[in-house]
């Protein structure tokens, strides 16, 4: 071995001779044959230069190399690298903290292990770290943990001085930090190899103080930390990633202020109160009848909207696909109120608070899914800015974190996981038992929750073709997985097990329709015209982003995506039986909330829509796409502040009305004037649609 050792120097005059004294002192290991010390001094203000000159007489395998202006540890390091001859670098800082000493043991362990890069480590049970600062060891130990986990190997101390490389790794880096960071990336370039052997080895550590000349400072600290994230996520597309952790922290800041869980009208109401039901029935009044309810003189509060079946027996009016999902958080929410004294009927804060907590974790979840779907065929850029219109920049934001026990948030999670799960059964290759029954598990919930869901099937049927002969072979693929296709239909009637016999034994039939005789589906005719357009609830008027993603279907088939056969006919599709309800506008609320649970796919033909814009070439068009996307956006954030402060009504908006609020976040005094309600009773006869 011809060990090189490379000192950077900057303004230590103090420590830089007794540095050279005690690398002269140090004894190597025999399979070291030579020993050369380069002294790079990067532009010393306070003589150093001129005593390492005086100490390196004499000292032929010692030399200086003087950087002409000031540039920082990793430029002087790759200067010293340049300029070794040694086969095997080690970086010696000139301040003393760490010994030279140790310097024997490092090489050992890299010529006993065979290994491209060892590091020092200060905070091994070998080792101590006196007079070490408390607030820098634990920021150390921090980004040090982050790291080992980013790269998958034991590193304890990531910013240590002492790095020992070989020279030909050192080349194969391209390294650029210049100051400071030198040491981070110099660590997850060469650990992002796996083919990099590497190990840490103890060395003591003598930190100096401030007024003993110490140059790195907390600030620095924090730069490291950023440098950490910068090359630990180098290649993994950190921008959306960051992106998706910052929606749901926003998120999580929001809930906790508005605490709505505290109050006793909110959380639990409108359709969660029946969607929520099965719950508190059978794991707290152990009585799915909700025979309970009548004349109830118990400790408990508690609100129960039953209908009456044909058998005279109360029946939950909504299938039970939401509280089966609820189960682990309104465990948790039993548990805490038994712990805290509250209420321990199913219905006092804490229930509250973990279904809120439900609601973020299930949006967690969708975007998480939705984030691998879009990066298969758009850019991290792309990807990061199209989850986060969709979370804020549509009505998804409301019905997370105001009405988050409605199904919509929910369903947007499972059909986001079950077409990621869809496309990677068509593309890996990797069909057996447990992919088909998760694929079957995820279509009997999202069933369970709204069976006209059904429709998203279509994804895993049609993904993937994109001409007559994809076709062809996706029908012969069909039947020779006749087994598996078996396997999914039984996990989902699986899921579906638990409902009939619910619906078995408080009505008589395996399968019942809950909504009664007056509330239905006019398929004959369908509102779709005003559902997309009128004042009162259109689509493209209340989430105008819709406009841009129903847009983008056609770039899908302009980039041969596999998602465009898919996507162009479960789109009409979808709509031709979400305005078939006799409800058209679906009650009170913002927007048309029906159609959150499949915006992971107007997700991807935005995506793909802003993916061609901006790769067109031409400035006008990928200007004009940028704009349109962005105006779309913002004009649905800002929908959802004038919603929260009533410039929206939730089922009355008319023409009139929605020109007085343009521009508003609070509605004028003359708003409510202007208003038209709808006729409920009218729309259960099919009339006016």
């Amino acid at each position: 071995m011809y060990l090189t050792i490379i000192i950077p120097a900057y303004n230590e005059a103090g420590t830089i001779e007794v540095t050279l004294e005690r690398i002269r002192k140090t004894v190597m290991p025999g399979f070291v044959r030579q020993v050369e010390v380069l002294i790079v001094d990067d532009c010393s203000t306070d003589g150093s230069a001129g005593l390492v000159e005086k100490a390196a007489e004499g000292y032929p395998k010692t030399r200086i190399i003087s950087l002409p202006v000031n540039s920082g540890k990793g430029a002087a390091v790759a200067v010293g690298v340049k300029e070794a001859q040694g086969d095997t670098i080690i970086i010696q800082d000139a301040d003393l903290e760490l010994d030279p000493a140790d310097i024997p043991a490092l090489v050992e362990r890299m010529y006993r292990d065979d290994l491209d890069l060892v590091s020092g480590t200060r905070f091994s049970a070998a080792k101590g770290h006196p007079g070490h600062a408390t607030a820098a060891i634990i920021l150390n130990r921090i980004i040090s943990a982050i790291a080992a986990g980013m790269t998958r190997r034991q590193i304890t101390d990531l910013t240590c001085g002492y790095k020992l490389f070989r020279k030909e790794l050192f080349g194969n880096l391209n390294l650029t930090e210049k100051r400071f960071g030198f040491e981070t990336e110099l660590m997850f370039k060469a650990l992002k190899d796996s083919r990099t052997k590497f190990a840490e080895e103890p060395v003591t550590y003598s930190p100096r103080r401030k007024s003993e000349g110490k140059k790195i400072h907390f600030g620095d600290g924090l730069g490291i930390a950023a440098k950490l994230f910068r090359y630990g996520l180098a290649g993994k597309n950190w921008l959306s990633l960051l992106t998706v952790i910052l929606l749901i922290t926003f998120m999580v800041g929001v809930m906790l202020n508005e605490k709505h869980w505290k109050d006793e009208r909110r959380v639990i109401e409108w359709d969660a109160i029946s969607y929520y039901a099965y719950l508190p029935a059978a794991f707290i009044y152990n009585d799915l009848s909700l025979s309970f309810a009548d004349n109830y003189q118990g400790p408990h509060k508690f609100i129960v909207w039953p209908d009456k079946g044909p058998k005279g027996r109360y029946v939950i009016k909504t299938s039970m696909g939401l509280s089966m999902l609820w189960s682990p958080f309104f465990l948790a929410g039993h548990a805490s109120a038994l712990l805290t004294g509250a209420d321990a009927g199913g219905y006092s804060p804490p229930y509250k608070f973990f279904l809120l907590v439900a609601a973020l974790f299930f949006l967690a979840t969708g975007l998480a899914y939705l984030r691998k779907i879009l990066l298969l065929h758009s850019s991290d850029v792309i990807t990061a800015v199209v989850l986060a219109a969709f979370v804020i920049g549509t009505n998804l934001y409301w019905y997370t974190l105001y009405q988050g026990t409605m199904s919509h948030v929910y369903s947007f999670a499972l059909i986001s996981a079950f077409a990621w799960y869809s496309m990677k059964w068509h593309t890996d290759g990797k069909k057996s038992a447990w992919p088909a029954t998760r694929l079957g598990l995820l279509l009997g919930l999202i069933t369970l929750i709204r069976p006209t869901n059904i429709v998203i099937v279509l994804i895993f049927l049609m993904y993937g073709i994109v001409s007559a002969d994809s076709l062809r072979r996706r029908f012969r693929e069909m039947i020779a997985d006749y087994r598996l296709l078996i396997v999914i239909a039984i996990a989902v009637v699986a899921v579906w097990v638990p409902q009939m016999i619910y619906w078995k034994e408080m009505t008589g039939q395996l399968l019942y329709f809950s909504y009664g005789s007056n509330e239905r589906f006019f398929f004959g005719d369908p509102a779709i015209i005003n559902g997309l357009f009128s004042w009162r609830k259109g689509l493209f008027i209340y989430t105008p982003l819709m406009i841009f993603a129903f847009s983008g279907i056609i770039t899908l088939w302009k980039l041969k995506s596999p998602h465009a056969l898919a996507v162009t006919v479960f789109v009409p599709l979808n709509i031709y039986i979400v305005f078939s309800w006799w409800c058209w506008w679906y009650g009170g609320g913002f927007g048309q909330r029906a159609f959150i649970d499949s915006y992971a796919l107007m997700a991807v033909s935005s995506a793909s829509l802003f993916s061609a814009g901006i790769s067109s070439g031409k400035k006008w068009v990928s200007r004009s796409v940028l704009a349109a996307f962005i105006l779309l956006s913002s004009l649905g954030i800002f929908y959802n502040v004038q919603y929260y402060h009533g410039a929206i009504h939730w089922d009355s908006m008319t023409r009139e009305a929605y020109f007085d609020s343009f521009g508003r976040i609070r509605p004028s005094a003359n708003f409510n004037q202007l208003l038209e309600a709808p006729d409920y009773d009218k729309a259960r006869e099919g009339s006016g649609r």
